[in-house]
């Protein structure tokens, strides 16, 4: 019967099972030993050929390099990087010292005539345990021939019995076929039981898979439970501060304490309203935020999405803020960055964001810059600024929900802290990033890299605007 288990599930899976059956078999040769010596000292007290005493020098070579192997055995377990192959090859070697002590044994005890003939059979069993049946067919074929070098021989002067020589033929058929059989049925029954342990070792590896995979999926439920609940503390303190501004101004004109008509209700009334619209520029972000994260497979995917159209579309867009701003808009482009699939309306957000975020926090006589290019497998939409800058301590929680560097919150105080959130959240469901690169009072560098997993399309055009777009007025 044969594996069906791949070479390497066969040396992981046997490989400690192996080692234990070498000191097993270390084990049981310190008995064989002992039995030896026992056999040699009683040799000449119960009848038998003087000769058969001269077991004892089989004895003491058995047990010498026994206790070799038992040395070399304690370093392997030590060393716990025991290699099935090479462990096959030790336990191959140690078999066939065996069998050489063992057809010595056989030639010192009478040959065909030896009471330890059986004991071919018990090693055939063992090595066909512990190694291949191939390897043990031609060990046992090697043993068969040396015993019928030895049966055929003379006998010499070593007590053998005047067996004819149609008896000594027999004998070797016999040994013949007992040492077939018992590799065959004992590889019979040892394919059945490896061919269980590969079966169970697939099943314990699919199992570990699967459990690494339910524990990666906890963690990432925990870790999105974590982040909700951030998030929803974050939105609540960021909506509960104006809403508390808005209710006192109310409270204030509804109880009577300031004239309706005088000027500090108009302003009471005007700070109100500013603070709502805030209110409605943070929820129109959150909705757009949880639009990404939720609806990111009912989106709108289309093919061939020219970044570059997106971005010419935005800066067009935006140009009359640059113009307000005094600021000056400038854009490059490479028209045959194509996306193979993409949201058209999810990046125009993203880049939109970008490009209004450079110029919020520019200084007025300053430029931004957008540049669409290709890089190897990304396309990448990098917007530059001159503008104050971003610390950088505060880096690393600049795309962070509500996160607003301090000197973005006394430039100005219009934005939510979720535009870069988005900016994060459209990249990632592109399978790109976003990277970020700044220095305080010199300026800002955004990166949108997304992948364009796709070939230069045929044609490619910028058709709404003009490739470089300047803006600036005095």
């Amino acid at each position: 019967m044969r594996l069906t288990g791949t070479s390497g599930e066969l040396h992981q899976v046997f490989a400690a099972e192996l080692l234990d059956r070498i000191a097993w078999f270390v084990r049981l040769r310190w008995a064989a030993g002992a039995a030896l010596l026992a056999f040699a000292a009683a040799a000449p007290r119960v009848g038998m050929p003087l000769e058969w005493g001269r077991v004892w020098l089989v004895a003491v070579v058995v047990l010498a390099y026994n206790a070799i192997l038992h040395a070399l055995l304690a370093t392997w377990r030590r060393s716990d990087q025991a290699d099935y192959r090479w462990l096959a090859r030790c336990t191959l070697i140690q078999i066939l010292i065996d069998l050489a002590a063992l057809v010595l044994l056989v030639h010192l005890t009478g040959g065909a005539a030896s009471p330890f003939l059986p004991f071919f059979t018990f090693h055939m069993v063992i090595g066909t345990i512990m190694l291949s049946a191939r390897t043990m067919s031609a060990v046992a074929g090697a043993v068969w021939l040396a015993c019928a070098a030895l049966f055929l021989g003379g006998a010499g002067p070593l007590g053998h019995l005047p067996i004819p020589l149609e008896m000594r033929a027999a004998v070797l058929g016999a040994l013949a076929c007992a040492l077939g059989f018992t590799v065959y049925l004992t590889d019979t029954v040892a394919s059945r039981l490896k061919e269980r342990g590969v079966r169970l070792f697939r099943l314990a590896e699919e199992l570990r898979a699967k459990t690494a995979e339910l524990e990666k999926l906890l963690a990432e439920m925990h870790a999105i439970e974590a982040r909700k609940s951030h998030f929803m503390l974050l939105s609540a303190h960021q909506l509960r501060s104006p809403l508390a501004t808005v209710k006192t101004s109310l409270d204030v004109l509804l109880q009577g304490y300031v004239d309706p008509a005088s000027p500090r209700a108009a302003g009471l009334i005007l700070g109100a309203s500013e603070r709502v619209e805030g209110l409605l520029r943070i929820v129109g972000d959150l909705l757009e935020l949880a639009k990404l994260r939720e609806a990111a497979q009912r989106a709108p995917w289309t093919s061939g999405v020219n970044l570059a159209q997106l971005a010419v579309d935005v800066a067009d867009a935006l140009t009359p803020v640059a113009e307000a701003r005094q600021i000056t808009l400038e854009s490059s482009y490479d028209a045959d960055v194509v996306l193979a699939r993409g949201v058209p309306p999810d990046l125009e957000y993203a880049i939109e964001n970008l490009v209004h975020n450079a110029l919020k926090y520019s200084r007025p006589g300053g430029a931004v810059h957008v540049q669409v290019r290709r890089s190897g497998e990304f396309g990448v939409l990098e917007v530059r600024d001159q503008g104050i800058g971003i610390p950088p301590e505060f880096l690393a929680d600049l795309f962070v929900e509500f996160a607003r560097a301090p000197n973005a919150r006394r430039h100005t105080a219009e934005g939510t802290g979720l535009g870069l959130a988005i900016v994060k959240e459209v990249a990632e469901a592109h399978g790109g990033r976003v990277e970020a690169e700044s220095r305080l009072d010199e300026g800002s560098t955004f990166r949108l890299l997304l992948p364009l997993h796709g070939g230069r399309t045929q044609d490619p055009r910028v058709t709404k605007s003009e490739r470089r777009v300047t803006a600036f007025s005095e």
